[in-house]
């Protein structure tokens, strides 16, 4: 029996020390934009976003068209889409067609309702350098999930609400015209 466990230990080593390791390949990129790259291009500045539905291609105002990065859209936690990919805390998401609720207790906080557009959850919204002076619509904005916060239901239990902190300023509105009276008023700080 032990000269078995010798000759299957032998024979493990001759095929693992044969097997060739397959290159890695250095020009696939990405899925999705890098956290260097989101910090070091939209950080607490505006940017332009595409018409893609499925993805968030992103760019900053000065580059070219045809330029963009790729971002995940915010669909919130639970998701019961098949296919959608969990969020993580720490990445960055793209909210889109979301709603200020309510603000909360802390400045620049807010309860908005967020997701797809089959499914809005409520959500906490921590604004860092955009003060929202009522409720309506938000601009798409890049923003960074850093958890879940426990809210008390009317009936006493807890639920668990996604945290997302803002990361870019709101999307430069490329249509023509201004801004829609249905997007939320605010100020730069």
């Amino acid at each position: 029996m032990p000269t078995r466990a010798v000759i299957a230990i032998a024979i493990a080593i001759v095929l693992a020390a044969g097997c060739p390791r397959p290159a890695p390949k250095p020009d696939v990129p990405e899925r999705f934009a890098s956290a260097e790259q989101v910090e070091e291009n939209f950080r607490g500045r505006t940017f332009i976003l595409g018409d893609n539905a499925t993805v968030a291609l992103v760019r900053p105002p000065d580059w070219p068209k045809d330029r963009t990065m790729k971002l995940p859209f915010w669909f919130g936690i639970n998701v019961m889409v098949p296919g959608a990919l969990m969020p993580k805390e720490g990445d960055y998401y793209v909210i889109s067609e979301a709603r200020l609720v309510k603000p909360l207790e802390t400045p620049g906080e807010w309860m908005i309702e967020a997701g797809s557009s089959l499914i809005k959850r409520e959500t906490v919204f921590v604004t860092t350098k955009t003060k929202y002076i009522g409720d309506g619509k938000i601009l798409p904005t890049i923003v960074q999930f850093v958890g879940t916060r426990t809210f008390k239901t009317k009936d006493g239990s807890d639920v668990q609400v996604p945290v997302l902190r803002e990361v870019s300023l709101r999307a430069k509105w490329t249509l023509g015209g201004g801004t829609p009276a249905t997007y939320a008023r605010y100020r730069i700080e």
